[in-house]
């Protein structure tokens, strides 16, 4: 294995390594948006060099789960400390969001004998919406796009939930209700 097929792995590492950073630079709002930037970037590359060089794996796909819930954590985190008065008003949505999500897990490890999500278009959506409303929190000091950002987050946790549903052992690839994929 080169180096060429440790990139997508060292990837996740890295935004692992810059999520945990960020808690130090948080006073700083464009070093932090540099931070969250970089992170999101890692988060988009990761998987499409591992596809790209033929070099997925166990290990790959769960340092990117990895990354994945230390950088929404960290955002989240960050949110709720310095953010709060912005995201006040969605706060019922985001809850809404947060109950689906537990309910899809639930169902996941019911149906299917273990807790997974899957990598559906509207979960990216909301995961480029998440990194885009904060960006524009430092940015702007408002939080208007987060409305969209919770209808979206919404709409994306209700299809997840639905597929975890219907479908028996749903393929983590799954992109959406209408092309899931199942696991043999």
């Amino acid at each position: 294995m080169g180096i060429v097929t440790s990139i997508p792995n060292i990837l996740s590492l890295s935004r692992i390594l810059l999520s945990f950073a960020m808690f130090f630079v948080a006073g700083h709002p464009p070093i932090l948006f540099a931070f969250v930037v970089l992170c999101g970037i890692t988060d988009v590359l990761d998987g499409y060099l591992a596809r790209k060089f033929h070099c997925e794996s166990n290990l790959g796909a769960r340092l990117d789960s990895l990354g994945d819930l230390v950088y929404y954590s960290a955002l989240t985190l960050y949110v709720i400390r310095f953010q709060m008065p912005l995201i006040q008003p969605y706060l019922g949505g985001i809850f809404a969001i947060f109950v689906i999500k537990t309910l899809t897990l639930l169902v996941s490890k019911l149906r299917n004998g273990r807790v997974y999500s899957l990598h559906t278009y509207g979960n990216k959506l909301t995961g480029v919406m998440v990194v885009v409303s904060i960006c524009l929190i430092l940015l702007t000091g408002t939080g208007l796009f987060v409305a969209l950002l919770v209808i979206v987050g919404i709409l994306s946790a209700l299809e997840e939930l639905l597929i975890m549903s219907i479908f028996k052992e749903p393929d983590t690839n799954t992109r959406s209700i209408f092309q899931s994929k199942r696991t043999s």
